[in-house]
């Protein structure tokens, strides 16, 4: 595999700031392949209604239609429905707040549990997380804007769990012992302006790539030992990278 393809985000020191990107061009849905599909329904059924929730109302229905005119998808009226015809995962937030989601390939956090959650509240856990949250409130207001356009940041982490989906019940599942157990896994996350100023569409695709496809790359294989390294104890805890990170340091 040629590892310059690979989606490499990762910056020195680490940091949770909204390194958030405007787009150039617009951001369009992928529509779903066989793949996909299959990954998605596989989740559906180990995780069933953990992936998924929605408040329903006249507000959502009509920011489904927009979406599915936008990108000319079939018809659908839940964001399950509309999750089975993109392969993002996504979700919709009205004025900051999380009113549905589906999320097939969640981050170690359970998707049906935000919804009716701000922006603030669904990153408040997180550590050294400061910055991020001071500005959530501007962030979320700007990202809605539809004269502003899409927005996109990446976040990254290393995990020895295979699957797209980091559902917390798989956290420690798989026990790594050196860098051939473990994996890169990248998301790329967008916003979408629904026209209005307030809703917005968020979309999220996961890359997985296996940890040693990059390792013998020496300028990725440092810049992500220190980033490793310059992370809190408290963030090491919340990404679940401890152990990773001495395997890491012992395998330069």
């Amino acid at each position: 595999m040629n590892n310059n393809n690979i989606l490499f985000p990762v910056k020195v020191p680490y940091s949770t700031a909204p390194d958030i990107v405007k787009l150039k061009d617009d951001f369009k849905l992928t529509p779903i392949s066989d793949r996909i599909r299959a990954n998605k329904l596989k989740e559906l059924d180990e995780f069933s209604s953990d992936l998924f929730n929605e408040i329903q109302s006249n507000n959502l229905i009509d920011c489904l239609n927009v979406i599915n005119a936008k990108y000319n998808l079939p018809a659908s009226t839940t964001i399950l429905d509309l999750a089975m015809n993109v392969e993002e995962d996504i979700a919709v937030l009205n004025s900051g707040k999380v009113i549905a989601i589906c999320f097939c390939s969640p981050s170690g956090f359970i998707p049906s549990h935000v919804v009716g959650k701000s922006f603030f509240e669904i990153h408040q856990p997180i550590p050294d997380s400061d910055l991020l949250l001071k500005m959530s409130d501007k962030l979320t207001s700007m990202m809605a804007d539809s004269s502003r356009g899409c927005y996109r940041r990446f976040v990254w982490t290393i995990t020895s769990n295979p699957s797209m989906s980091q559902h917390p019940s798989l956290k420690n599942k798989v026990i790594p012992k050196s860098i051939n157990d473990l994996y890169f896994r990248t998301e790329s996350q967008t916003t979408i302006p629904l026209g209005d100023n307030v809703n917005m569409l968020f979309s999220v695709k996961v890359e997985m790539n296996p940890l040693n496809s990059i390792w013998e790359d020496y300028e990725k294989r440092n810049g992500l030992i220190s980033s490793i390294d310059s992370m809190s104890d408290a963030m090491l805890e919340y990404k679940n990278l401890k152990a990773i990170k001495s395997i890491l340091n012992n395998s330069k």
